[in-house]
């Protein structure tokens, strides 16, 4: 008897197991670059490696094909990336306003390619597709949560920039977070009273252009895709079960996280890297004085960068002993001296974490930012847009990096910094105490993520993770109720002691006037 009811509650548990396990899960990812794929891919691959059933909408050069998922492709999402590619980085990355509307007008295209697409409306109108999740990119693809909604399904957020204000918002975390912009060019990380006002206003002003460019736009594919009222988009805007950063606490400065959000920066790196190919690990091998590694990352080639920026970066490295790997889509170079390896495409992670590597000089996207952290390299930083900004100076603050500005750069100043980096011990070692302390987790980025993924699944969508609004409400967090009661109480003192000046000095202005309308007393002096 004992046996069969233990033979009972295993069986329970295998359905229990196997239920998990086969849930039907929507990925959406309107990405026109590489880069977020190589968070995504190896997501999705351990979904599907633990029996899910996933279904992929995305590009279709960007994104190889996973056994075992059904891709659905989206061809005009690889056509904004020739027509992104035409654009100037360093002209519009110059104004926030113009990124803004380039960015809101790049973002509605994405979304609307999405749904418009024949195999996108297919699935939609099929009335045997159910799916119990849907993870897409969180920040500014507001359209496609009609997904969520057409198929009752729980929403994941999987973002792969890392944290802002914007997905504390949709996660439902109303605690302040005035330290993570959406866009950090301009952002003071100055802990002085009147940056934080200023970071404030800041913030306050990315708010107004989420809401009165970027929302519009979602707002209006969302009703006519899926022909809901606007109040569901505002509604189902926030109802995120699930927030997937590719953060971690230890990469920059500590935030008051609700349950929902969950810290996975590193995930990318569950991916085995390719080994580096037999030259260059000769010439790697062979540096007697240390390498320095050049990369402005997967989509920003050199033919983007400033003028002149490359002669400068040739002759400064020329008077280095050390040997420097550049990634340069070209294989060979005018006046290229012999400690220059080119490179179109390296296995970064494999050449970071050689032993001869001294220095990365990059312009600070997360994943480099990231590897470069894991891998305990110092960094000279040289951010040209986006994110790249608030990622290096994090490194600044930090300690183990330095930051200086492609538009105003001379050889002098790269010179300096490069000299400064690799003779000042105190870089390599914040670098390498970083490291330790970035890979100190209870578990991998990746078993977290999944984990978590399947805690949503199996509670059907976790709603008690969730923080409701009114437990966080503006006034009472930042305690405006206490400054109220203590103004109104200093206010209301100071008041009557006005009135009561006022009331004496009428008192004694009018007891004045008495006196100087009666006649004078007429004082006599005898003789």
């Amino acid at each position: 008897m004992k046996t069969a009811r233990v033979a009972i509650a295993l069986f329970a548990i295998f359905l229990c197991t196997r239920r998990t396990q086969s849930e039907n899960i929507l990925g959406i990812f309107s990405y026109t670059f590489s880069t977020p794929y190589k968070v995504v891919k190896p997501y999705i691959q351990s979904l599907v490696n633990n029996g899910h059933n996933v279904t992929i909408i995305s590009s279709i050069n960007f994104l190889p094909d996973i056994e075992n998922v059904r891709h659905i492709r989206v061809a005009a999402l690889d056509r904004f990336i020739e027509h992104t590619l035409s654009f100037d980085y360093i002209e519009w990355s110059n104004s926030k306003w113009k990124e803004s509307v380039m960015f809101s007008s790049f973002c509605y295209n994405s979304s609307h390619s999405i749904l418009s697409d024949s195999g996108v409306q297919s699935l939609l109108q099929d009335k045997s597709e159910h799916f119990d999740m849907i993870v897409l990119e969180p920040t500014n693809s507001d359209a496609l949560i009609g997904f969520a909604d057409h198929f009752n399904a729980s929403l994941v957020g999987l973002s792969t920039y890392g944290s802002s204000w914007l997905t504390d918002h949709l996660a439902g975390n109303s605690a302040p977070s005035i330290y993570r912009p959406i866009q950090p060019m301009g952002y003071s990380h100055s802990d002085s009273l009147m940056d934080r006002w200023n970071n404030w206003f800041y913030i306050a002003e990315e708010w107004m252009i989420d809401r009165l460019i970027i929302l519009p736009g979602q707002l209006k594919l969302f009703t006519h895709f899926f022909q809901l009222p606007s109040s569901r988009f505002f509604e189902r805007r926030t109802s995120y079960s699930l927030m997937i950063i590719n953060q971690h606490f230890s990469l920059s400065r500590v935030r008051s996280n609700v349950p929902n959000i969950i810290e996975v920066a590193g995930l990318h790196m569950a991916e085995p890297s390719e080994p580096l190919e037999p030259e260059l690990l000769d010439f790697v091998n062979g540096a007697e004085h240390g390498v320095i590694y050049f990369s402005m990352g997967m989509e920003i080639l050199n033919k983007f960068l400033p003028k002149n920026m490359e002669e400068k970066m040739l002759q400064t490295f020329a008077q280095l002993k050390q040997r420097v790997v550049w990634k340069h889509e070209k294989l060979t170079m005018l006046n290229k001296s012999d400690n220059i390896y080119l490179s179109p495409m390296t296995s970064q992670r494999q050449l970071l974490e050689h032993p001869n590597m001294k220095l990365f000089i990059t312009h600070g996207g997360l994943l480099s930012t990231i590897e470069s952290v894991y891998s305990g390299v110092p960094m000279l930083g040289l951010p040209i847009y986006f994110d790249q900004f608030d990622n290096v100076e994090c490194m600044v603050k930090m300690g183990l990096a330095r930051k200086l500005d492609i538009n105003t750069l001379t050889e002098e100043q790269l010179m300096n910094n490069i000299q400064e980096l690799l003779q000042n011990p105190i870089y390599a070692l914040k670098a390498k105490e970083m490291s330790k302390r970035f890979r100190d987790q209870p578990t991998s980025p990746i078993e977290t993520a999944i984990w978590w993924t399947e805690y949503v699944l199996r509670h059907k969508g976790a709603p008690h993770m969730r923080m409701r609004d009114q437990d966080m409400a503006f006034f009472p967090y930042y305690k405006l109720n206490i400054f109220s009661i203590l103004f109104c109480r200093i206010g209301f003192s100071a008041i009557l002691v006005l009135l009561i000046c006022v009331i004496v000095g009428n008192f004694i202005l009018k007891e004045f006037l008495r006196i100087a309308e009666e006649p004078p007393l007429l004082f006599y002096t005898s003789i």
